[in-house]
């Protein structure tokens, strides 16, 4: 103590908390050195006697709670030893859980608590024995103020509990506030008249600089509409949420009450002046606390406040730092301090000059026949401005989605042409290359004084968004269709999960436990430094050729590329304008599917042997190894060190190896080595109990314990932030409650659920300290979303919150995860389990996998096969098809007017009516044309396989064959009107999307196609069900006789049935769902009436 008391470095703290300062016991005092700048003082002995001395051994835990409670306005530290251990804090490496760790844990989830260090971190050491009892935790307001924490051994002076240092920066920054636009306040008609006067005329520009000139044209027509519609406002920096009349009075009053005690220094004086001083804090932080409701109450009220509001309450401990510390240059250890020098410093560290990479292999090569795509469509460029956030931070230029979709009627067609004209001359607008680069930290860090402590995110200009975004829509479908990627590169592509990914991990680990007498699988987890910022510009555009893409993109992604330039926002500095001529910018829609094609290479490498397997997700790629012992397993796996090795040096790329994550997967407790080093050109890479992929954390046994616990962590915090938007007397109310939780918490619970919830070998599909586990994060959710008591019972809640209970949970996500596995037909390793003739393993107990219990549990529990599981495609047609032209009136009124407006035109149109009906368990499809007396009719079968909107799909089919006859009857047409009463039908006949029904949406764009072809014009109309128009009621009428049903309910004839009937995964859900809701009513019943008798 002594020491440490006179090391300078010590003196260098403001605040020095030590736990039970060392006294000597055989004098008064303590040693105290001279030149100590600290004193210790103890009470001494004094008219009242001796100084008390007592021992308490209750906890101070509940103590804790009522002061963090009571001062819940101020922001908080709290710091010491707590000599517990737990999981939250102890990580992997923590000793068993002590009694009062649970206790702890549920109180810094309560309290929003961050703890600064990370799970692990060793802050005791004593002999061979180390541990983490040592805690500094912060409230919410402190942690973006966090500039590093951690053990710092500088310190230390031979203490068995190691020096822990936090540095925060309470430095207030004065930033000044510009106007901003109130776009929620645009005026449409001032809009539209500015911008439709100041938008160009149509131009066709056949050079880059006249196609610059063009955008230019277009952007400033916008930005004029938007500055005369939208209004600003300048926020009052004085201004403050939730400050009221009796806030200020009761400040006022507590001013004048001081300056007269400094006047008279008198006790009654002193007393006036406390009164007043206690009143106003009562006074502030109720009244605080009255706005904090008051907005969650108002937001409760629209669906879309309701999530904001639930996301800033899951964020709330990562809030946007107020200012940057203070930055160091790893290369030269010297501060930037200045604006100026942080962002030059970043600047170096987001754009670094990239390793050259070794381009002797595509030199003089020949490219296969590549893939033409014909132009931009308009439709192309609609779809993507609707489907944008409309508030999304836009560029430089300022404008926001919301202004594309407001412009779209009269942008749509310059945008068309500005695409198309970019694509044949291969030139990126300069526009489009402009962004901003917002510097964000990167969430758990322990030192914010570290450049690489921070990511880049771009702020792109949204027109050159919204054309990445079709380039992007475009290369997904290319690499879909023509098969252009790896089988296991699952990210970014359509129709894939995280769970695709990890299942094809997991059903290798499992096959090569069931093989011989059980083999050893070894994972390595590849983590490449800066991927996306140090993508060479020449091998991406290799890759892409190589893959048959089409020249023309090719050669726009080129353009897009290079010469870009940015600005660095930092703690509101701009930056000056850099250059950037390397890497993809991380935020464009384009940049995942770009670095797929970058990185294909990579996966093929690796899995080109039975004995490995990679499987990548965008950036994260893992290689799995099959051996008989880890020697063999590290042997492979170095072979494919030296194929990722090469692919690095071809992409300039660099891997960080302190950063790999090898963990050795067996269930055999001594016949494997699981601490077998990897050697590799960076030196050994250690063997780990458990790795991290994709968000799951996998042991060695796939036991999923430290998942489990993972999950309980975040679930609890998201409770806990569950538990500040309401109660029972304020707040949001029992609905809203009950859809935050699941929309936000079920889904973060449910995560990969398919994987970790099968751990046990036996039938059973989870072990009862998982579920145990589950359910009280459940119970604690239910009281939050009721107002509860604790003593409610966990059935008895689960009722009263229509909350499905968590086994129910579990079966409904995996049932669901099946069905999108078998729709896409990703893992073929699930097609062994099909094969009732493979050969049984050698092994006398076998290992069964948790995607073949969900498998073998499904088959068990319907009567179809799951063979016949409808196959939906990631894409149905091209993104550039076009669709027939569809009408969807704004109301039953509108809608049978125009009808009627139709059919009194006299104009020769063709009108057909079409319906599908669901009735006594059984689903028809019905066309009716009463111009040509017509009707055709299908039997679609049993409701457990089939949906009334599969039927209404069935339907349109059968009105266009019904077209096509009339057609070839020699009848020519004006158009074709389909009329249908199912507005979703109508929407995704025209935009076919991979969903239930892909197969006969697939027939649809067949048909419809064959009458563009014809020159025949086709259109759907939406038409009001059961008003009384005549077509629509045969229609309805024709498709219930399809199911064998007959006017009262008598049994007839069913229509014949569709040659190819799949099992439509909607409707087997639809039909389980009613179902399991009728047994989960009845169990909970069952479950409450026994905790009643009990």
């Amino acid at each position: 103590m002594a020491t440490m008391l006179r090391d300078p470095k010590v003196l260098e703290y403001d605040i020095l908390a030590i736990q039970e300062p060392w006294r000597n016991p055989f004098k008064e005092t303590t040693h105290h050195p001279a030149k100590s700048a600290f004193h210790l003082c103890y009470p001494k002995e004094g008219e009242d006697g001796p100084a008390r001395k007592t021992e308490n051994r209750q906890s101070v835990l509940p103590l804790l709670r009522r002061v963090i409670e009571e001062y819940d306005q101020e922001e908080q530290i709290v710091l010491g030893d707590f000599n517990l251990h737990h999981e939250l804090w102890g990580g992997s490496l923590h000793r068993p859980k002590d009694p009062e760790a649970e206790e702890l844990a549920e109180l810094i989830a309560d309290q929003g608590l961050t703890n600064t260090l990370l799970p692990g971190t060793i802050t005791y050491e004593e002999g061979d024995s180390s541990s983490t009892i040592d805690l500094c935790l912060l409230t919410v307001g402190l942690v973006d103020r966090i500039i590093r924490s951690g053990v710092d051994r500088s310190v230390e002076h031979d203490s068995d509990h190691l020096p822990i240092t936090t540095v925060l920066d309470m430095r207030v920054a004065q930033i000044a506030k510009e106007p901003v636009r109130n776009w929620k306040a645009l005026n449409k008609k001032v809009f539209q008249d500015v911008l439709t006067a100041r938008l160009p005329q149509l131009r066709r520009p056949r050079t880059k600089t006249a196609l610059d000139e063009y955008v230019k044209k277009v952007v400033e027509a916008l930005w004029n509409a938007a500055d005369a519609a939208v209004p600003k406002k300048l926020p009052c920096n004085k201004s403050k949420a939730g400050w009221s009349p009796e806030c200020r009075d009761a400040l006022k009053e507590t001013k004048k009450l001081r300056h007269r005690y400094q006047q008279l220094h008198t006790e009654d004086s002193w007393e006036a002046y406390r009164i007043a001083r206690n009143h106003k804090a009562r006074t502030i932080r109720k009244a605080l606390r009255d706005c904090h409701r008051e907005k969650i109450e108002k937001a409760a009220e629209s669906p879309g406040s309701l999530w904001r509001i639930a996301k800033w309450a899951r964020n709330r401990d990562k809030p946007a730092p107020s200012i940057t510390p203070e930055l160091k240059n790893p290369a030269t250890g010297q501060l930037a301090i200045t604006p100026e020098e942080k962002t030059q410093l970043l600047k170096d560290t987001f754009f670094p000059t990239p390793p050259d990479a070794s381009l002797e292999d595509i030199s003089g090569i020949e490219y296969a026949e590549q893939i033409a795509v014909p132009p931009i469509t308009s439709e192309e460029v609609e779809e993507a401005i609707r489907n944008t956030s409309p508030m999304k931070a836009p560029g430089p230029d300022g404008i926001p989605n919301m202004i594309l979709r407001e412009a779209l009627p009269w942008i749509k067609i310059h945008l068309t042409r500005i695409y198309n004209h970019s694509l044949a001359l291969g030139h990126c607008p300069e526009h489009f290359r402009e962004s901003y680069t917002v510097v964000l930290r990167k969430p758990g860090k322990d030192n914010y004084t570290v450049p690489k402590a921070y990511r880049p995110i771009a702020l792109l200009n949204t027109l050159g968004k919204i054309m990445d975004a079709i380039i992007a829509q475009r290369l997904g479908y290319l690499a879909e269709a023509h098969q252009l990627l790896p089988r296991t590169h699952i990210g970014g592509r359509r129709l894939k999960s995280t769970e695709h990914a990890l299942h094809i991990i997991v059903e290798k680990i499992y096959e090569a436990w069931n093989e011989g007498k059980g083999k050893v699988v070894s994972l390595l987890l590849l983590d490449v430094s800066g991927a996306f910022d140090n993508v060479s510009h020449r091998r991406l555009l290799h890759n892409l050729r190589k893959r048959r893409i089409d020249e023309k993109i090719v050669r726009w992604v080129e353009s897009f590329l290079k010469d870009r330039h940015t600005q660095i926002l930092m703690d509101g500095y701009k930056s000056m304008q850099y250059k950037t001529s390397t890497g993809i910018p991380q935020g464009s829609p384009l940049s995942p599917i770009l670095y797929l094609f970058y990185n294909a290479d990579l996966v093929d490498a690796n899995s080109s042997e039975d004995a490995t397997t990679s499987v990548g997700y965008i950036d994260d790629v893992a290689i799995v190894a099959v051996g008989d012992t880890t020697e063999e397993t590290c042997d492979l796996l170095r072979t494919a060190l030296e194929k990722a090795q090469d692919w690095a040096t071809k992409h300039a790329s660099v891997f960080a190896p302190d950063k790999f994550q090898l963990t050795h997967f067996t269930r055999t407790r001594t016949r494997i080595d699981t601490q077998q080093t990897l050697q590799s050109p960076w030196g050994e890479i250690p063997p780990k109990p458990t790795c991290k992929y994709l968000g799951v954390t996998m042991d060695t046994a796939l036991r999923w314990k430290p998942h489990i616990e993972e999950v309980r962590r975040k679930a609890m915090k998201t409770v806990a932030a569950l538990q500040t938007l309401g109660n029972s007397r304020w707040g949001i109310g029992l609905h809203g409650m009950r859809k935050i939780y699941r929309g936000v918490a079920i889904p973060q619970i449910m995560y990969a659920g398919s994987i970790w919830s099968n751990a046990d070998s036996y039938r059973k599909a989870y072990t009862q300290k998982t579920l145990e586990t589950l359910q009280r994060i459940q119970v604690t959710a239910a009281r939050a979303i009721s107002g509860a008591f604790r003593a409610t019972s966990r059935p008895a809640l689960d009722v009263e919150t229509h909350l499905l209970p968590v086994e129910q949970q579990i079966w409904k996500h995996n049932a669901e995860t099946m069905g999108r596995i078998l729709a896409t037909r990703d893992i073929p390793e699930i097609d062994k389990y099909r094969d009732q003739n493979a050969a049984p393993s050698s092994r006398k107990r076998t290992y069964t996998s948790p995607l073949k219990k969900i498998y073998q549990a499904l088959q068990e529990e319907r009567d179809e096969d799951l063979d016949k599981q409808e196959t939906i495609p990631p894409y149905i047609t091209p993104p550039w098809w076009k669709g027939p032209v569809i009408r969807i009136a704004k109301d039953t009124e509108s809608a049978e007017r125009e009808h009627q407006v139709d059919i009194e035109s006299g104009e020769n149109n063709l009108r057909i009516y079409t319906d599908g009906s669901s009735i006594n368990g059984h689903v028809g499809a019905a066309a009716v044309c009463l111009m040509t007396g017509e009707t055709k009719k299908t039997y679609m079968g049993k409701d457990t396989v089939s949906t009334v909107y599969a039927a209404e799909l069935q339907g349109i089919i059968l009105a266009l064959q019904i077209a096509e006859d009339d057609r070839e009857r020699g009848n020519t047409r004006a158009k074709v009107i389909i009329y249908t009463d199912n507005q979703a039908a109508i929407r995704t006949s025209s935009k076919p999307q991979g969903r239930s029904g892909a197969y006969l949406l697939g027939e649809i764009a067949q048909q419809f196609q064959d009458f563009r072809t014809n020159s025949q014009r086709i259109e759907i109309r939406w038409i009001p069900a059961h008003t009384g128009i005549p077509g629509n009621e045969q229609a309805d009428q024709a498709a219930k006789e399809a199911t064998g049903w007959r006017a009262g309910n008598l049994p007839g004839q069913r229509a014949e049935s569709r040659a190819e009937l799949n099992d439509g995964r909607a409707a087997g859900k639809q039909k389980r769902g009613a179902e399991r809701r009728l047994e989960t009513h009845r169990s909970q019943q069952k479950e409450c009436s026994n905790f009643t008798r009990a």
